[in-house]
């Protein structure tokens, strides 16, 4: 009885053991990524001898399985409403939690941070040959500099939590001195939001981004600093033009995704609409599309994500205004630059608008010797100032995706 006993439970056992990769692999969709988690899914390993010796193959069938195991999200969700519910825990998923906002956990530790200039040296080098060139071939260039949300809120962290401030305007200050070594015009954003007092509303409790007043302000700084640079007179938009409202909306922001929701949250996502609207196209990565810079929800119960401006992030969108007395615009950087798009094409005739993560037809040096902007603007934010790659890769001849 005891024998049978034992391989009921054996069987039992290799039953439960084996059906969770059965139920994975009968369950494989067409579905691609991970919402809350904001990625795409794991790609099916394929054989590959040498990866199999090296163990590299076994790995990445379990990052596959993992990606693709029934109630994944149910059980990741459950596992953060503990976090946060019941063990009070102030830091769940690398979020900072325990504050008014929801921040990127900084792990503790001190280095000396003169070397950041000498970091900071090769990208300057770059942008100022691009900016030569960029004059050579009869426009201007400025680089604007974003603070993220981390950054913007630094005396929001908890005192028991490390908020680098001490790093990141060490980082910062040196960047931007390289800049200027190198001959580029740049426009410190961080330094024009202090001087307006650091509002708390132009930046998101749940998001890694700027809120649209946040756009809106950088935007402003770069028109005035353009037009007080170049001695022009561009039509820049005041909140005066604009309709600016909240959208009823639950907005679910970047960190809050990684909370999958959780963390209670009233703030509403604005958009800001021209009083008097000018005609524009639109393509993306050459397709026509609605001439449309927001992409707004179906319901008012939908969720509503940084994605809304601009519908996200693409390798190139072209806006044209027909209005050949303005010069032509193009915009290069990573997310960032979605929700200053919303308003940069009023000021301008045509506006080109580059995220080099995803355009992979011609290098960046290429594509301004073809269109020839006037004005060529580079937005990044303060944590990728010192990564290579992507929006970095301003002076090389290679496209992006080479």
């Amino acid at each position: 009885m005891k024998k049978l006993a034992d391989r009921v439970f054996l069987l039992c056992a290799a039953a439960a053991l084996l059906s969770v990769p059965a139920l994975t692999l009968a369950r494989v969709s067409a579905r691609q990524s991970l919402y809350y988690e904001n990625r795409t899914l794991a790609d099916k390993p394929a054989w590959d001898w040498e990866a199999v010796l090296e163990g590299d193959w076994f790995s990445s069938w379990e990052e596959w399985y993992s990606d693709r195991v029934p109630g994944r999200t149910t059980l990741l969700r459950l596992t953060a409403k503990a976090d946060l519910d019941l063990l009070k825990r102030p830091v769940v998923n690398d979020v900072v939690v325990s504050g008014d906002k929801l921040l990127p956990f900084l792990p503790y530790g001190r280095w000396d941070t003169r070397v950041h200039r000498t970091n900071a040296e090769p990208f300057a080098e770059d942008l100022g040959a691009f900016s030569r060139r960029v004059e050579e071939l009869g426009g201007r260039f400025w680089f604007v500099g974003i603070p993220e949300q981390g950054p913007y809120f630094y005396d929001h962290y908890p005192p028991e939590l490390e908020n680098r401030r001490w790093n990141s305007t060490a980082a910062n200050a040196a960047f931007f001195q390289a800049l200027e070594d190198h001959g580029v015009a740049y426009v410190d954003m961080e330094a024009v939001y202090d001087a307006q007092g650091r509002p708390e509303a132009y930046y998101s409790a749940v998001d890694h981004h700027y809120r649209w007043r946040g756009a809106l302000a950088a935007y402003e700084a770069v028109l005035d600093r353009i037009n007080g640079d170049a001695g022009w007179a561009l039509p820049v938009m005041r909140e005066a033009d604009l309709n600016i409202r909240a959208l009823p909306n639950p907005y679910l922001g970047s960190r809050n995704r990684k909370l999958y929701g959780l963390w209670p949250s009233e703030e509403r996502a604005e958009i800001g609409e021209l009083k008097q609207p000018i005609p524009f196209t639109r393509k993306d990565d050459g397709q026509a599309c609605g001439a449309e810079v927001y992409a707004l929800p179906g319901s008012e119960e939908q969720l509503v994500t940084y994605g809304l401006y601009m519908g996200g992030d693409h390798g190139e969108t072209v806006i044209r205004t027909n209005r050949p007395e303005l010069p032509n615009a193009l915009i290069f950087g990573d997310s960032f630059t979605n929700a200053m798009e919303t308003l940069l094409y009023t000021s301008f005739n045509e506006t080109r608008s580059l995220d080099l993560r995803y355009y992979e037809e011609k290098s960046l040096r290429e594509y301004v010797e073809e269109y020839r902007p006037e004005v060529v603007l580079c937005v990044r934010d303060n944590t990728a100032f010192y990564t290579s790659g992507g929006n970095a890769r301003v002076w090389t001849d290679e496209t992006p995706g080479a």
